[in-house]
């Protein structure tokens, strides 16, 4: 999957400015209004997504411990996978229901052909370990944000609209479990904030980033902002609330940008799309 690279990533930069709502005291945590597109560096994105140097980066992701992913919580994580036209892709996807998986919306477009991808070309596989899986669904709908224009060949969220609602075509055994959303203050330091996927490095296994960092937000609360050593094939991963080994989920990863400081991962606060949850699982929602 094109990781949210060219010209309509450079844009959704240039929209966003992040302002801190805590005082971390990681000195490495960008300051207000640090995006800026030449600080941009897609190559980063698009080889390990992570550390000053691509090195470091990919150091980082291998350095990442795998999970058993037959057991709970971990069985609820699965790759979301795309046969479209011959080109074979993955993101992470969530169990958020029986019926309903949370991913990112970009991992649904060909940014190589400029379309959505159709559901019959999607499917999702959860718990996902080495070709393996505990259960295989299809996906009958999409729900995605109301700024895209599924029926259209664009492309047109920013990373605060970046997030997606898979709707199975057929319920998964409730046996799996699901994870629910997690009511999380950035201020809340008893938590720890991990990410859990399947990165393009070790695409076969799911890994944890055990230390995402300090959290903080943008201006209009949408996003998360952390140092989650991620990349392309975590698209669409929980971010996860972890609070004594019981796991919740704050938001959805989407990307990640450059400061002079370091690499930043980018997730979508799960107040965004909460409501689209409750439509989907009563029964309503979009396409």
């Amino acid at each position: 999957m094109v990781f949210r690279c060219g010209l309509a990533i450079i844009s959704c930069l240039l929209t966003l400015t992040f302002a801190p709502m805590v005082q971390a005291d990681d000195a490495d945590l960008p300051d207000a209004g640090l995006l800026d597109v030449d600080l941009f560096q897609p190559a980063l994105d698009a080889v390990c997504g992570v550390g000053q140097r691509l090195g470091e980066g990919c150091e980082a992701i291998r350095a990442r411990p795998m999970l058993p992913s037959a057991d709970w919580p971990w069985r609820t994580v699965g790759r979301v996978n795309s046969t479209d036209r011959n080109i074979r892709s993955h993101c992470t996807g969530t169990l958020l229901s029986s019926t309903v998986v949370l991913t990112a919306s970009h991992c649904l477009y060909n940014f190589q052909r400029k379309a959505w991808i159709p559901v019959q070309s999607l499917f999702f596989v959860a718990g996902y370990q080495r070709g393996k899986g505990q259960a295989t669904a299809r996906i009958a709908r999409y729900v995605v944000d109301p700024v895209h224009d599924v029926s259209s060949r664009d492309f047109r969220a920013g990373f605060a609209q970046d997030w997606a609602l898979l709707i199975l075509d057929e319920p998964i055994l409730d046996t799996m479990g699901y994870l629910p959303l997690a009511a999380f203050s950035p201020a809340d330091k008893s938590a720890k904030v991990q990410l859990a996927g399947y990165p393009a490095l070790r695409s076969h296994v799911l890994s944890l980033v055990e230390a995402c960092g300090a959290t903080s937000t943008d201006r209009a609360n949408r996003i998360y902002l952390n140092s989650c050593a991620a990349m392309r094939g975590d698209s669409g991963a929980p971010l996860l609330i972890n609070t004594g080994g019981a796991y919740q989920i704050a938001g959805v990863f989407v990307g990640t940008f450059v400061t002079p400081s370091g690499v930043f991962s980018l997730s979508v606060r799960n107040g965004v799309f909460r409501k689209a949850l409750q439509n989907a699982l009563d029964g309503g929602g979009g396409s």
